[in-house]
């Protein structure tokens, strides 16, 4: 816990501090701009806040930067010096050295979080100390840390302090390495290294393997034990390779028939008179020569019609034969390889090591593919996972926090008060203050959320400045002070007026007071702050 800080700056030095209820206490005439909130800008600068220099720029530009002796009180006494200056060099007395801010930080979260807790301790504190100066007490917005933080922020620190991301950071984790491996994949296949396949090219693969692997095992075979009959092994694949060849000069004949067909279509040929069926009726004497000359005419209209069509059919009939005579090109060389061969065991060499680049290749391709489709698989899955266990552990969260909330409500207001409610949605939260929407009201909601957290969760202390309960009324500023004096972790807050209250209250922040001010004691001994033409104005009025 925090037990002093010294400053020869304030107006009290040392100020000490107890394990729970901490109050620094202003005038009964509520009177402002005597540095009760700096004061608690000094405490978060202590707690490893950066923020005092910026935001209580005014203090040093009046009183000069200065050193602040800090000490806390864990299983011994810790001290330290930190400059307003220098704000990421914190002295450590003991060792009588420098550490960096960071550093300072982690020895906070080392004593407050033994457990080694996934969040920070600045993360997990710095949103419940609301000081004037931080503008961090927006009663609708109460987990925000700074204006329209992102929602996966909020989420994650929050699930992290009521200690529920622990599970969820164990599958983040495996999430980045089965994003890497998904992108490692593809990188592979972008590169070019290896060719990317569908999964209908796996299955045709596969069906390709099977023919190249017997061909494989049979030269082989051969091979190890020399068979005589290499030549007929030849013999086998200078026949595949002929029918293979007989099919394609089939094919290239059936295409250049086709070819001279669809030419002679769009010829645009001069529409037959008829003399020109004379001939035919001299074979057939009952043709009817009009009826020839009309389907003629027909004919030759319709493939006016088609020349588009039978433009494109061409072109795909061009392109078809080309691909035959690259493929008979390709038979050709083989077999002349096959016929110059003079040793045909070297042909089988030959073979053999195509057919194992061959293999290797399409066993690469469905490897790689098998492999991105399990990484994709696996990253889906994961997703899924990250889901249901945010979706559970947020349900849980919510319901603790909704759960606190109206149990410390109901302490601080009689006649069943209406509880504020958190709704974690899929994007962001809601907090609902109901129907009861004052902003005495509003304010005693959020104090009761923030005293939530430090019931159920790991967060070792609160700040609460005076401006929270400006608009409370009397008795349930009552019940809320009688709530602080019985926590067990420390609270400091700023509060004024205190003759208002009860002696029963006013006792408990007497007890709970490290520091008073009023006008004439302020915090860093000297005012900066007052009108100087009020002199003036006091002496026309007199």
């Amino acid at each position: 816990m925090l037990k002093s800080i010294s400053c020869e700056k304030l107006i009290k030095s040392p100020i000490t501090f107890e394990a729970g209820f901490n109050a620094v206490v202003g005038a009964d005439d509520a009177q402002n701009s005597i540095g009760k909130s700096s004061i608690l800008m000094l405490i978060d600068f202590v707690f490893g806040g950066t923020d005092f220099p910026s935001k209580c720029d005014d203090v040093i530009r009046n009183v000069g930067d200065f050193k602040v002796g800090i000490e806390f009180e864990f299983e011994k006494p810790y001290s330290f010096v930190r400059d307003t200056a220098n704000i990421d060099q914190v002295y450590r007395v003991e060792h009588q050295d420098y550490i960096t801010g960071k550093e300072y930080n982690a020895f906070l979260k080392s004593k407050y979080f033994p457990k080694d807790e996934a969040v920070s301790f600045r993360e997990c504190v710095s949103g419940f100390f609301r000081i004037y100066q931080r503008n961090n007490y927006n009663d609708k917005r109460p987990l925000d840390i700074v204006n329209k933080e992102s929602w996966d922020a909020i989420r994650k620190r929050t699930l992290k302090i009521f200690g529920k991301y622990d599970v969820i950071e164990s599958l983040e984790k495996d999430k980045v390495i089965a994003t890497k491996l998904k992108n490692d994949i593809n990188g592979t296949f972008n590169s070019g290294a290896i060719k990317k396949v569908t999964k209908t090219q796996v299955k045709k693969n596969e069906a390709q393997l099977v023919g190249v692997s017997a061909e494989i095992e049979a030269i082989k075979t051969s091979l190890k034990i020399n068979v005589t009959d290499i030549k007929s092994i030849i013999n086998e694949r200078n026949l595949a390779l002929k029918t293979e060849k007989d099919k394609l000069i089939d094919l290239q004949h059936e295409l250049n028939t086709k070819l001279i067909r669809i030419d002679s279509n769009l010829s645009g040929n001069i529409v037959r008179n008829i003399k020109s069926f004379n001939s035919v009726a001299e074979f057939f004497p009952e043709i009817d020569k009009d009826k020839l000359q009309n389907v003629e005419k027909f004919h030759s209209g319709i493939t006016k019609i088609l020349k588009s069509q039978l433009q494109g059919e061409r072109a795909i009939i061009l392109e078809r034969i080309e691909l035959s005579k690259i493929d008979l090109k390709k038979i050709d060389d083989e077999l002349l390889e096959l016929v110059d061969s003079k040793e045909e065991s070297v042909y089988l060499l030959e073979r053999l090591m195509e057919l194992d680049r061959c293999e290797h290749n399409l066993k690469l391709q469905n490897e790689f593919w098998n492999k991105s489709d399990e990484a994709k698989t696996n990253l889906s899955d994961l997703k899924n996972d990250i889901d249901d266990a945010l979706i559970d552990s947020v349900n849980e969260m919510e319901l603790s926090i909704n759960n606190g909330m109206q149990s410390f409500i109901e302490r601080i207001y009689v006649n069943s008060p209406i509880p504020p409610k958190i709704s974690f949605i899929k994007n962001d939260y809601i907090f609902d203050h109901g129907d009861d929407r004052g902003t005495g009201k509003g304010f005693a909601n959020m104090i009761c959320f923030d005293l939530t957290f430090l019931a159920n969760t790991i967060l070792p202390c609160l700040i609460h400045d005076s401006l929270l309960f400006k608009n409370m009324d009397v008795p349930a500023v009552e019940k809320l002070i009688s709530i602080y004096s019985q926590s067990n972790k420390q609270i400091f807050i700023a509060i004024d007026e205190k003759s208002k209250y009860s002696k029963g209250t006013q006792n408990k922040i007497k007890a709970a007071m490290f520091l008073e001010l009023n006008e004439n004691k302020v915090a860093f001994k000297k005012k900066w702050k007052s009108d100087p033409n009020q002199a003036v104005k006091d002496q026309i009025t007199s």
